[in-house]
């Protein structure tokens, strides 16, 4: 206990007294149902309580919002509006009022704070998702306990599997441990995952894994991905994670299935990729809540070398040569400048006998990065563009992302590269015809690279952007460069440096009324035609 003389009783009659210690301000107050003591400021946005009307049924409101909280209630409940307010003991000594100003033991906290996180993250409440975060930090609890009961709280709440809300996690985490000394920027990082896993779990009922009884076994969980078989695929990933395992022992068969088709324009790979991330951060207790999402997202996910666009990845894959050859420089990429997706499969293709896979690896990062640095920011005001035109930012820094996957995921298991690479292709064919070549590229080169991360982290924490997605891939972006600095030659980074600058000082459209308006009546009107 810590009994500290706050008041008299003489004080006390002339309305609510504020007393203050270090950085405590308590509001105690005698009223007919006893002595209470409070937080002066409110949980919402500080206005002090003291300011506050008291009724006849003991409940306080803060004038400022109107949230209103129960007095004779030892929580200090908020039954209209959010956050609850911190209670304290309060005694009469003689004609001295005391406080116990004892924090509540680790475990008290602990329950409160993370049951007002979930009622913040079951409504998307930002602002409360950040207080509650800061309350783990200040009482001196883990604050990656918001991350945890985030991911606990959406893994089921996915009807499709996996989403960029996990992806992003991974991301947020990691721009949270190069921060280790900054309360601020790092609460942004938590409190923008946990956000972003709210705004894709919100308003969605739990959709129930199967978890019928069925034995890990890698290459008849591809083969039920492959068939699209939910049942099988969702109950061997249950089974297994149910057991203690590592990663590693399902990354294998994760990123073949990733790898099987060009699957949501690389979204499937990127994930596997992430979820080994997320794992390394929050530990292995995490695989169960990761991996089934995942999946169910491989059985769900789209496989675009099955249109039209993309159909002659299958047979390139095939006809290509069986070993990689030699360690040479590559002197012409004018394949994969023009051509579209047909010259850019061939050329990798041709590439995979005479080169090895990481110098193959590197052309295609650097025409990545070409095309996201040269892209035309006219796609983003079209407004009559067919569907399959709909192209903006976000589909050229996937090409990026993706890239980053490929790396790190066929390092790993090398009888992938070859997929890897000729789905870089299928980025690479696609984005060439939404560039504008007149861009001035030597306006967008990095000098000083310190400083220019410095500066996109700050972007990046402070974007004013509403919807988590979009900030969501300068983040991503910004991790995949950074990683692919190391290994990439020195004219890749050139390129991915100046092509990262761009995109982030650029605007970004998230919303396009106008060309979904038009593409709604072009593909609904002529179904009524006949209707005069």
């Amino acid at each position: 206990m810590s009994w500290e003389t706050a008041c008299t009783i003489e004080q006390l009659q002339n309305g609510p007294v504020v007393f203050k210690q270090e950085r405590l301000q308590i509001a105690i107050y005698q009223t007919p149902s006893g002595l209470f003591a409070i937080d002066n400021r409110c949980p919402h946005e500080g206005y002090p309580l003291a300011e506050g009307t008291i009724d006849d049924q003991c409940v306080l409101t803060c004038n400022w919002h109107n949230w209103k909280f129960r007095l004779d209630d030892d929580d200090g409940e908020c039954i209209l509006g959010g956050d609850h307010v911190r209670a304290y003991e309060v005694r009469q000594d003689g004609e001295n009022i005391q406080v116990n100003l004892a924090p509540p033991p680790p475990d008290v906290s602990q329950r409160r704070i993370v049951g007002g996180l979930k009622v913040a993250f079951q409504k998307q409440e930002y602002g409360r998702i950040c207080r509650e975060i800061c309350r783990l930090h200040f009482s001196g609890l883990e604050p990656l306990t918001a991350v945890r009961k985030g991911i606990h709280w959406a893994y089921d709440k996915f009807e499709y599997g996996t989403t960029h809300a996990f992806a992003a996690c991974a991301d947020w985490l990691s721009l949270y441990a190069t921060y280790p000394d900054d309360w601020n920027r790092q609460l942004v990082c938590l409190a923008e995952t946990v956000n972003h896993m709210a705004f894709d779990a919100l308003r969605h009922p739990q959709y129930t894994y199967f978890t019928n009884s069925i034995d890990w076994d890698p290459d008849a969980f591809c083969d039920a991905v492959e068939q699209e078989d939910r049942v099988t695929a969702e109950s061997m990933m249950s089974t297994a994670t149910g057991a203690p395992k590592q990663f590693g022992e399902y990354e294998e068969a994760l990123t073949r299935s990733a790898l099987a088709h060009y699957n949501d324009f690389g979204h499937s790979l990127i994930y596997v990729q992430k979820a080994r991330e997320i794992i390394g951060h929050l530990g292995t207790d995490f695989i169960p809540f990761v991996l089934r999402p995942l999946a169910r997202h491989l059985c769900f996910t789209t496989r675009e070398d099955l249109i039209p666009e993309f159909s002659a990845y299958g047979p390139t894959l095939e006809q290509c040569p069986d070993r990689f050859g030699s360690a040479a420089e590559i002197d012409d990429l004018s394949g994969l400048r023009n051509g579209g997706i047909a010259s850019a499969l061939n050329w990798t293709s041709e590439a995979i006998g005479s080169y090895t896979a990481e110098t193959i690896y590197d052309a295609l990062l650097l025409i990545c990065a070409e095309n996201l640095l040269k892209f035309d920011l006219q796609n983003e005001q079209r407004i009559n563009n067919s569907v399959a035109d709909n192209v903006g930012w976000l589909g050229f820094t996937h090409a990026i992302t993706f890239a980053n996957a490929v790396r790190e995921q066929c390092s790993r298991f090398p009888d992938l590269w070859k997929s890897g690479l000729l789905q870089m292709a299928c980025f690479i064919g696609r984005n060439q015809r939404f560039r504008d070549l007149s861009i001035n590229s030597a306006q967008w080169e990095v000098e000083d690279t310190v400083q220019f991360f410095c500066d996109t982290h700050d972007i990046i924490l402070d974007s004013g952007i509403r919807d988590p997605i979009f900030v969501a891939h300068y983040l991503k972006t910004t991790i995949a460069v950074q990683a692919e600095l190391p290994t990439a030659s020195l004219s890749t980074q050139k390129v991915l440096l100046a092509s990262l600058n761009r995109f982030v000082h650029s605007p970004i459209k998230q919303k396009h009324a106008r060309r979904l308006a038009n593409q709604a009546i072009a593909l609904v009107a002529r179904d009524y035609s006949k209707i005069p």
